[in-house]
């Protein structure tokens, strides 16, 4: 057996080493508490950070501008079509559809045949016009016939007066006639009780409510054709900015899936009546849509850039303004690394500025830049 005291020996000795090793390890927790974070501090109302901090986060200190500038007004509407441009088709008589030509989705010319109606009552209007054709053409042969016996001699002139008249009231008969066929849509030389229903425009099917068989009446609207490349967008604007917008105002138009795409256009109109329940006026908007990058019914954004430009205000950046406990706040600066976070009133905006109603002074400077970088570090 080995003996105990060569084993407590050798114990002491391995605790002796680690000690020794321990000695020499340098310590590391000692070096950390010598380092602070480099981040904005709090001291009472004033946030404090370094030079390197405000480097590094691009923090920018500027003074408040006094400046006029021209609303912008964000609106959503909807697109509508243009009504000069747009035909409700349907029949003028009773009848039954015997074919259907365009359907939806199809271009179509002025004058484009869409369906052909089968009609008793066109059928009789163009009968009754053959009737007064073969009545006008005998009674214009007899005029001839009894003129030329007047001028011989060998009628009296008031026969030839009275097949003058006679004829007369057979070519007003005539003209009746053609009229009552094309009122019901027919054409005089058409196919007998046959309508070919047409569109009065160019454009695009973009509505068929009928089918081959079906039985229609006057008051029905088989087809609507419209032209898309000038379109309406409807807006609703509050009372408190219909004051600012003209006819004529710049628009920009975005759909709401998709706001890279912008489509300019016009206001064309400014409600003139106020909407007791929503406050709001109708605006109307002028677009040109030739690239068809819109489609009535659609969803968009609006963004009016008014020609009104309020009085000389308080202005700043639209990025040096962030949002602290649900109010608009700004970091106006003690020196180059302090500064004070202040509550403010906005007023007006256009693209990249906005009023600063009241909370700054004429003189006073604010953060411009870095601004996210000071709340993320200070509210987060």
């Amino acid at each position: 057996m080995t003996p105990r005291w060569i084993v407590g020996a050798g114990a002491a000795l391995v605790v002796g080493v680690i000690g020794w090793r321990a000695a020499l390890r340098p310590s590391v927790h000692v070096d950390k508490a010598a380092t602070p974070p480099d981040v904005p501090r709090l001291e009472g109302s004033v946030i404090r950070y370094s030079p390197q901090f405000a480097q590094r986060a691009g923090v920018k200190i500027a003074p408040v501008e006094t400046a006029s500038l021209s609303p912008l007004v964000s609106l959503t509407g909807t697109v509508v079509f243009d009504p000069q441009l747009m035909a409700a088709v349907g029949a003028r008589i009773t009848g039954r559809v015997r074919k259907v030509v365009r359907f939806e989705g199809d271009e179509v010319k002025a004058g484009d045949a869409l369906a052909e109606i089968e009609s008793a009552e066109l059928g009789q209007a163009q009968t009754g016009l053959l009737s007064a054709r073969a009545r006008a053409d005998a009674a214009a042969a007899s005029e001839k016939r009894e003129r030329r016996l007047a001028d011989a001699r060998i009628a009296s002139e008031s026969e030839a007066e009275q097949a003058h008249a006679t004829a007369t009231s057979a070519r007003a008969e005539l003209f009746a006639a053609e009229q009552r066929v094309r009122v019901l849509g027919g054409q005089p030389d058409g196919e007998l009780g046959v309508l070919l229903l047409k569109t009065p425009i160019a454009g695009k099917v973009v509505e068929l409510k009928v089918s081959r068989g079906q039985s229609v009446e006057p008051t029905l609207t088989l087809f609507r054709v419209a032209a898309m490349r000038r379109l309406w967008v409807e807006l609703a604007v509050f009372e408190r900015e219909v004051a600012s917008l003209r006819e004529g105002d710049a628009v920009e138009i975005s759909p709401q899936t998709n706001t890279t795409t912008v489509v300019t256009g016009k206001i064309a109109h400014v409600g003139d009546v106020i909407d007791i329940d929503t406050r709001s006026a109708d605006v109307r908007v002028v677009v040109d849509n030739a690239n068809g990058s819109l489609r009535p019914g659609q969803s968009v954004i609006a963004r009016i850039r008014t020609a009104v430009a309020i009085q000389p205000a308080l202005v700043v950046s639209r990025d040096a303004v962030v949002t602290v406990d649900g109010r608009p706040t700004v970091f106006v600066a003690h020196d180059e690394t302090s500064v004070e976070a202040r509550a403010v009133l906005l007023g007006a905006k256009d693209g990249t500025r906005v009023e600063v109603a009241s909370g700054l002074a004429p003189g006073e400077r604010i953060v411009v830049q870095g601004v996210f970088a000071l709340k993320s570090e200070l509210f987060r």
